[in-house]
């Protein structure tokens, strides 16, 4: 029987690493880091590729390139523009990881980690490739972007995002102030969430989202173990009884994860730093379709 391939992916700030991690904890169970980032896979030369896009015409060739960890050559492993002694030697994330898949013998499972697929994960999960999707409240999601001081590139998506999924009025109305960080946010995660609900295939991917681990993190991950077939080992439950900062203790601007910070504990800092007029914002743009999704998922607070 072959390696089992399954996708974690969400829009960016929505928790991918730390419950790839913990997936990758299972035994017998391998990770591969953003194969389709920067420092990724060569074919893909657009950022978040879509079905159509140069290297993912053919998307069971991709998939079954991942799952026999067939890579075909790396992008530079340099990043940022600045040169970097450590990556020019040890490589990115992305390397290490494959390294170290490649090394893993008697390895029944392959989490492919990449928030960089989100635009892909709806055609995939038609495929039958188990797709595990994060998804925070978009205020929580906004909140992150305007404390890393991150602007989305949702108006350079949209062209290739609108040839594939079609026109979206709200998006267009708001694109003119895709500039700033809280809209870029919003514009983003519709981009992303909106061709689950348009392809109708919400009913075949996993959601995950920080409500439920807060609720009962274990009770979360269990299901979800069970559900993707995975078996927990000593590894998982010593990440599952590690201790975690405090929800109220706000990691810094500019930080971009905190690994001993709980998933949980993330989706609530909204508060401190969205106004009025940006919560507003965030549910015109997104209100339609946050309700649907999340309503779904037990544990959760929609607008």
């Amino acid at each position: 029987m072959g390696r089992s391939l399954i996708l974690v992916t969400g829009a960016p700030r929505t928790a991918t690493t730390p419950v790839g991690n913990m997936l990758a904890s299972a035994r017998k169970t391998v990770s591969l880091y953003e194969p389709l980032g920067p420092t990724g896979m060569r074919r893909f030369q657009t950022w978040f590729p879509m079905a159509g896009d140069p290297g993912a015409q053919q998307l069971g060739t991709l998939v079954e390139d991942l799952r026999d960890l067939r890579m075909r050559g790396l992008k530079s492993q340099q990043r940022g523009g600045v040169f970097s002694v450590k990556r020019a030697f040890l490589g990115s994330r992305t390397l290490h990881s494959y390294r170290v898949a490649r090394l893993r013998i008697g390895a029944e499972h392959l989490i492919w980690k990449d928030p960089h697929a989100i635009f892909l994960a709806a055609d995939i999960a038609k495929q039958g490739v188990p797709v595990v999707l994060t998804i925070r409240q978009a205020r929580a999601h906004a909140a992150s972007y305007l404390r890393l001081g991150w602007v989305s590139r949702a108006g350079e998506l949209y062209p290739r995002w609108r040839d594939r999924f079609g026109r979206c009025d709200i998006i267009e109305r708001f694109l003119p102030d895709a500039g700033e960080a809280v809209t870029s946010a919003a514009l983003l995660w519709r981009m992303c969430y909106l061709p689950f609900l348009q392809q109708g295939v919400l009913d075949h991917v996993h959601l995950v989202t920080p409500d439920a681990l807060m609720q009962d993190e274990r009770a979360c991950y269990a299901e979800l173990f069970g559900k993707l077939g995975l078996e927990q080992s000593a590894r998982t439950r010593a990440m599952l009884q590690a201790p975690r900062s405090d929800a109220g203790n706000r990691p810094s601007r500019g930080t971009t994860h905190d690994w001993g910070r709980s998933v949980a504990a993330v989706n609530t800092y909204w508060r401190e730093i969205l106004t009025a007029d940006d919560l507003a914002r965030i549910h015109t743009i997104t209100g339609d379709i946050e309700g649907p999704i999340l309503t779904s998922m037990p544990g959760t607070e929609p607008h």
